[in-house]
């Protein structure tokens, strides 16, 4: 049964200009009460065409039948405008360079596309740590979300150099990714910096997490917090790419959550931000990969794994376990990778891989059999994705928060190996 909804899902997303037409529709934007967002973009890894060029790139690699239409979606993304010259994995020339290259990997070819992206990704990477490593020599914080988190920052982008770095050894995509470890490790060692007169870690950034403080907050999640550089870093020593100080930073960000862990009778877990000297909600809101204990606990499994300390790996290993008592429990609304079941059940099927332990397999399948039972043919793509804050369910194809991941998800469960493509790497999972 999931490789027939696998193979609808693919169906209903084939076609470049039909899928960007429903999801561009008036109508589908996703409404919330502080902001309207755009259900698509032609180019990123949200809901865009190289998003939805990962699908058919993984499918490819049993069905060369599905390569030609990874193909048409990476042609319409290079038909679209040139997004703006800044480094993320999530958007702009990273985004495209992701999916290109994930194609490459079942495919072959796009050779000159690839060599292109690099060149241009390099320079965006080198301006970028240039302008991070000037904010952290004048003892300011990092600043946003685009210093160092998975969708905009040097986490994200940083994952793609080192996959590009480890297909082919080029020595300026090797240069922008130590660039960007060093940045990340700068951070972590850092000295605390005063901000409105109040000392606070160098993560620290100025966006409000919606808890009534304007003064910026500490982030703790894997999306936008200090899980993906310790994710980074920790695969980047296991690949052999190592900065100074390299492992003493590992050991920094995780002693910084040691500092905020929390704990119930599931186990160990954290709260999604911290504002001043306090969690900006010391519940346990929602476990999922973008935020909470099942993203944050794989990074540090990641870490735990690359210096062989047992401790985090035992801590990562009780925080996801717990996540998988309470799951039911929680308010988790969609099926998407991003803060939905696809995203639990990516990291229940990788940590069923890497550790073998049936609690995570059989988790795994749980996960999968309710996302099965959410799919929808009538859908346009499948699945349709509900936000607790929004009216109404919207439409969407991608990656992130759509149906290309939740596809991909179901797809790797029902093969039962790694993804061809390394997609996961976009979540900092692998």
């Amino acid at each position: 049964m999931t490789t027939r909804i696998v193979e609808a899902v693919a169906d209903k997303l084939a076609d470049p200009l039909k899928v960007a037409a429903i999801a561009a529709r008036p109508g589908n934007e996703l409404a919330l009460p502080a902001r309207t967002t755009p259900s698509w973009e032609p180019v990123g890894l949200s809901d865009a065409h190289p998003a939805v060029a990962l699908l058919f790139a993984e499918l490819g690699a049993a069905d060369p039948a599905q390569r030609a239409r990874a193909h048409a979606h990476l042609t319409a993304a290079l038909a679209a405008d040139a997004p703006p010259p800044t480094p993320s994995l999530y958007g702009g020339a990273v985004s495209l360079a992701f999916a290109a290259h994930a194609a490459a990997r079942t495919s072959g070819g796009y050779t000159k596309l690839l060599s292109y992206l690099d060149q241009a990704v390099v320079g965006q990477v080198r301006h970028w740590a240039d302008a991070r490593r000037a904010r952290l020599d004048a003892a300011e914080p990092i600043g946003d979300w685009g210093g160092y988190d998975v969708i905009s920052g040097g986490a994200g982008f940083g994952r793609h150099l080192l996959a590009r770095y480890e297909s082919t050894g080029d020595d300026a995509v090797g240069d922008a990714l130590r660039r960007t470890l060093d940045v990340l490790v700068r951070t972590a060692l850092a000295p605390d910096v005063t901000v409105d007169g109040r000392r606070v870690p160098a993560w620290w950034v100025h966006h409000d997490m919606g808890h009534g403080a304007g003064g910026g907050h500490l982030n703790l999640g894997l999306a936008h917090g200090l899980g993906g550089p310790l994710g980074l870093l920790a695969l980047a020593w296991r690949a052999d790419v190592r900065v100074e100080r390299h492992a003493e930073a590992m050991a920094a960000v995780v002693a910084s959550l040691d500092a905020w862990r929390l704990e119930d009778a599931a186990g160990p877990y954290w709260p999604h931000s911290v504002t001043s000297d306090r969690a900006g909600d010391p519940r346990r809101v929602r476990d999922v990969w973008c935020y909470g204990a099942a993203g944050l606990g794989r990074a540090l499994y990641l870490a735990g794994a690359a210096l062989e300390e047992k401790d985090w790996q035992d801590t990562a290993n009780a925080a996801i376990r717990g996540v998988l008592e309470t799951s039911g429990e929680q308010p988790v609304f969609d099926f998407a990778l991003c803060h939905g079941w696809a995203g639990l059940l990516q990291i229940a099927w990788r940590m069923s891989h890497d550790t073998g332990d049936p609690v995570y397999a059989a988790a795994a399948d749980g996960f999968a059999a309710r996302i099965r039972e959410a799919f929808d043919p009538r859908a346009p793509f499948g699945f349709r994705y509900a936000h607790p804050a929004a009216a109404a369910e919207t439409d969407r194809p991608g990656f992130l928060e759509g149906a290309a991941g939740i596809a991909l998800a179901l797809h790797c469960h029902a093969t039962g190996e790694p993804p061809v493509t390394g997609w996961d790497a976009a979540l900092l999972l692998n």
